[in-house]
C-alpha cells in the first residue's frame, strides 16, 4: 500500500482552500458517508433547474425558480454495503438516495459523491474518472460534489500523474477523465465571477487514510 506524505497532504488542503474548496480529513467511509448526510441535512433544497413533470415543487429558490420538496443525495460509486449505510441514513432523514438513473433527476441534485483517482498537491486538483454515466452526473448536476481522496494518491505536480493520465487514455476507447479544482466557476460574462454556472456549487474534498471502495 502507498505510504502517506505528510507535505503533500498539507500543501494539497492549502491549495485547495485556495480555490475555495472544503477539505476534511476523515478516518474511514462511515465517517465520510456521515458526513455527506450531514451535509444535505444542512443545505437548503436544490433549486429545479428544469421541468420534471410530476415532481412535487417547493419555494422559490435564490433564482426564483421552486426547489425541490425532498432532497436528494446521489453515490453511484459506492459498493452495495456502503450504500445500503447510506441509503438507510437517507431515509431517516428523509432524502431519497438514487445509485443509478441520475438522467431522471437533471432538474437538481443536492449532493452527489464521487471518487478520486488522485489529488496534485501544486493546484488541490481531484483527478476523477467519469467514465460511468451515473458518475459524471453525480458531479456535474449536485449542488454539493463531495469527492473522496486517499491521502497516499496525492502527487506533486500534474507530470507526476502523467503516467496515469497515458495508462488510462491507452486502456480505453473513449475515457471521462476530469481534472477538478475547486467548485464551478466563470468570468465569461462581462469578466464576474459566477460560481455553479456550469456545475456544483460547492466542492468538498475527503481526505481518507485507509482503503475505500470506488
Amino acid at each position: 500500500m502507498p505510504t502517506v506524505n505528510p507535505e503533500l497532504v498539507e500543501a494539497f488542503c492549502a491549495k485547495a482552500a485556495l480555490v475555495n474548496a472544503v477539505v476534511q480529513e476523515l478516518p474511514n467511509m462511515e465517517a465520510t458517508l456521515q458526513y455527506e448526510v450531514d451535509v444535505c441535512e444542512q443545505k437548503s433544497p436544490a433549486e429545479m433547474l428544469d421541468d420534471e413533470p410530476g415532481t412535487p415543487k417547493g419555494p422559490l429558490g435564490p433564482n426564483k425558480v421552486p426547489t425541490r420538496v425532498q432532497k436528494i443525495v446521489a453515490a453511484p460509486s459506492l459498493d452495495d454495503a456502503d450504500y445500503a449505510v447510506l441509503e438507510k441514513e437517507c431515509q431517516e432523514k428523509g432524502f431519497l438516495c438514487i445509485k443509478n438513473g441520475l438522467r431522471k433527476y437533471l432538474a437538481g441534485i443536492d449532493v452527489g459523491l464521487s471518487f478520486a483517482e488522485a489529488g496534485v498537491a501544486a493546484s488541490g486538483t481531484c483527478m476523477v474518472d467519469n467514465d460511468n454515466e451515473d458518475v459524471r452526473l453525480a458531479g456535474m448536476i449536485s449542488e454539493i460534489n463531495i469527492i473522496v481522496l486517499k491521502k497516499s494518491e496525492i502527487y506533486p505536480d500534474l507530470p507526476s500523474i502523467a503516467d496515469l493520465l497515458r495508462k488510462r487514455m491507452s486502456s480505453y476507447l473513449g475515457t471521462f477523465t476530469t481534472l477538478i479544482t475547486g467548485p464551478s466557476r466563470t468570468a465569461d460574462i462581462e469578466r464576474v465571477a459566477a460560481v455553479g454556472v456550469h456545475g456544483p456549487l460547492e466542492l468538498h474534498i475527503i481526505l481518507l487514510e485507509d482503503q475505500h471502495n470506488a
